[in-house]
């Protein structure tokens, strides 16, 4: 087992580490919605995205990156379906391309890696895939509204058992560690019912479905383009790291710990060009870790990244000063 890992291993232990294992990421494709180009290219792209960013960095974990697969199959044919049509909705299929090319995807990543790392490869919510093809938080809303509680009901199963089965390949056949999972409350909307009904449902059997498969989740609790999330309602999925926006949450890495007190916390930076990590010096994001690093005291079980992708021009200094700053003593600058 090498360092890195073995340090990630601990702080999963809950035991101490002399520094503390930090990982960035970002996207590599221009659009990571497009699919307009073959299996191949998409796969030669991504990888080779991959490959010079672990190069050049050198995290000490990794989201493995979906672009090119953000869409699940068919499901923009449902927007105008009739609730017989969404019953008679079944199973894409454990051998669908959409499924088979993304377990190719992680192997051809993975099989870059200069380290032995733990990586995670980005799986959606079943409700997000749904709002990619619906067109958004209010045409998911309208959706569910408009239809039988049964037809709803039937579709999150059908999503959930696809993703599931997704994950479980990545993980047994691709070499992810496990998966990074991402979600959200709704945000057109304050009435929870949506989500508690159907997608705290789905999001916990694809999580279960992970760990069945022998992969450790990263739960990331999406704030993209500053979506606001109440956070208490993820306090109980079955996830062994936690991430969410702490710059739009107001809410800091080690202040989630009375919110999460059983799992290890991923994050701290936030993740836009507005904030510490893209725009200060290497002194301030050094400093800014050591804050990050000394509020948690004594608690060992945490990781330093930041509350989503960073952009992709971020200076790769500024990730490297954090990484070499992430140590569990007081520095000076």
């Amino acid at each position: 087992m090498s360092e890195k890992r073995a340090r990630f291993q601990t702080i999963l232990d809950g035991q101490a580490v002399d520094r503390i294992p930090t990982g960035f990421w970002y996207h590599f494709f221009k659009d990571e919605l497009d699919e307009a180009t073959s299996q191949a290219d998409l796969i030669a792209e991504n990888v080779t995205g991959h490959q010079k960013f672990i190069s050049d960095f050198k995290p000490d974990f990794f989201k493995l990156m979906s672009d090119g697969y953000f869409h699940y199959p068919n499901a923009s044919k449902w927007r105008t379906a009739s609730d017989a049509e969404l019953l008679a909705v079944t199973s894409i299929g454990h051998d669908h391309i959409w499924i088979t090319e993304q377990v190719a995807l992680v192997k051809a990543q993975h099989a870059q890696f200069s380290e032995d790392i733990f990586s995670f490869y980005n799986i959606f919510a079943p409700a997000t895939y749904l709002k990619i093809a619906l067109g958004g938080d209010d045409q998911l809303v309208n959706f569910v509204n408009t239809h039988s509680e049964q037809a709803i009901a039937h579709i999150f199963d059908i999503v959930s058992h696809d993703i599931a089965t997704l994950v479980a390949k990545v993980i047994k056949q691709g070499s992810a560690d496990g998966i990074y999972y991402s979600t959200q409350n709704i945000q057109s909307t304050s009435d929870q019912t949506i989500f508690n009904q159907f997608i705290k449902p789905s999001d916990v059997a694809v999580l279960k479905a992970a760990k069945a498969a022998g992969g450790t989740n990263i739960l990331h609790i999406c704030g993209y383009e500053g979506a606001s999330n109440r956070l208490t309602d993820f306090a109980n999925y079955p996830a062994d790291i936690i991430n969410w926006a702490t710059a739009v949450e107001g809410v800091p890495l080690s202040q989630g710990r009375e919110i999460f007190p059983n799992q290890v916390l991923l994050g701290g930076f936030g993740n836009t060009t507005k904030d510490v990590l893209y725009r200060g010096t290497t002194d301030d994001i050094a400093v800014a870790t050591q804050e990050i690093i000394n509020a948690f005291g004594d608690d060992t079980r945490f990781l330093i990244g930041a509350d989503c992708t960073v952009p992709r021009d971020i200076d790769l200094k500024h990730l490297e000063a954090a990484r070499k700053a992430a140590v569990r003593q007081p520095i000076t600058v």
